[in-house]
């Protein structure tokens, strides 16, 4: 099997935002838009229907009408794509996996079921059942703040038996720990990502994740950042990410404002159309307001080699 880390999931993977309507349908137009902007900024790999993808509000329909833009969209470009199994049923779970593998999806993410709190024995079987439906490469995120699994070791006990599943991202908070612990364990044979917008970055490269998962409305700055630690400048490395992390850090403390926060962003900059986010949502304070405005004019000037 192809090292997975280094070809599909290292460094920068925006989690990729669903844009909408004012009148609150899916903009399939502006999500394309989304879609070769992405590209554009020279990542390697996008993960679909994560937290920032609002993809606890959209329907069926719209997700797999979604999926195959996307797929459709990013033929040729060498983006590889990570689609997300976020079911609560294993047998749902299984049948999707199933569905996205057979869509031509790269890589399956699985967030494990939290509603109920399912034990540790009960998130394993879930997580067997998908593992063994599908034949592609899985990354599974450890939710220990969500309840069942709190030591990343059980999670890992699957990884002989099931040579697919290839990465973890490590969720907990700080997730250093998390993430040293699935190299040792595995011996290197399962890497690790690192999930919370980007704010671990630093202290979990030095731990040894392969890259992040942020939203995608400040791509670019990401990439800003990552060309100083790909350039082994470390300290111009946390000097930029120390340029915009602060808001991240401060939006993502409620989930719904990073959300509506990182729209707004795509919006001002002509990406999509409208910053509109499902409800229930949150209203932007006149201080968010502000930041980014801060952080739009960091944008410019990181283009214009000001930054």
């Amino acid at each position: 099997m192809s090292d997975v880390t280094s070809d599909l999931i290292s460094g920068v993977c925006p989690v990729l935002s669903v844009p909408f309507t004012n009148s609150g349908e899916v903009d399939y137009e502006s999500f394309e838009s989304l879609v070769n902007w992405i590209i554009s900024q020279g990542v390697k790999s996008v993960l679909f229907f994560g937290v920032a993808s609002e993809n606890i509000k959209l329907s069926d329909p719209e997700r797999y009408k979604l999926l195959e833009i996307l797929l459709k969209v990013r033929a040729g470009s060498g983006l590889k794509v990570i689609a997300s199994v976020a079911d609560h049923a294993s047998e749902l779970a299984v049948k999707r996996a199933q569905d996205y593998e057979a869509m031509g999806v790269d890589l399956i993410n699985i967030l494990p079921p939290s509603f109920f709190n399912p034990s540790a024995e009960q998130i394993r079987f879930h997580l067997a059942q998908i593992l063994g439906a599908v034949k592609i490469p899985v990354v599974i995120q450890h939710l220990p703040q969500a309840g069942g699994m709190q030591d990343v070791a059980e999670l890992l006990t699957l990884a002989d038996q099931y040579p697919n599943l290839r990465i973890v991202k490590c969720e907990s908070n700080p997730p250093e720990e998390s993430i040293k612990r699935v190299y040792e364990i595995t011996e290197g044979k399962v890497a690790s990502l690192i999930g919370w917008g980007g704010i671990f970055w630093e202290s979990g490269d030095l731990a040894g994740a392969k890259g992040i998962q942020p939203g995608c409305g400040v791509t670019d700055l990401y990439k800003w950042s990552e060309a100083a630690l790909i350039s082994g400048d470390r300290k111009e490395f946390g000097r930029r990410l120390n340029t915009f992390i602060p808001w991240i850090s401060s939006w993502i403390s409620n989930l719904e404002l990073l959300i509506a926060a990182e729209k707004h962003i795509l919006a001002r900059r002509g990406i999509i159309a409208s910053d509109y986010c499902r409800h229930p949502t949150v209203a932007l304070s006149d201080q968010v307001k502000r930041e980014i405005d801060e952080c739009l004019d960091l944008i410019e000037r990181v283009a214009d080699g000001r930054a």
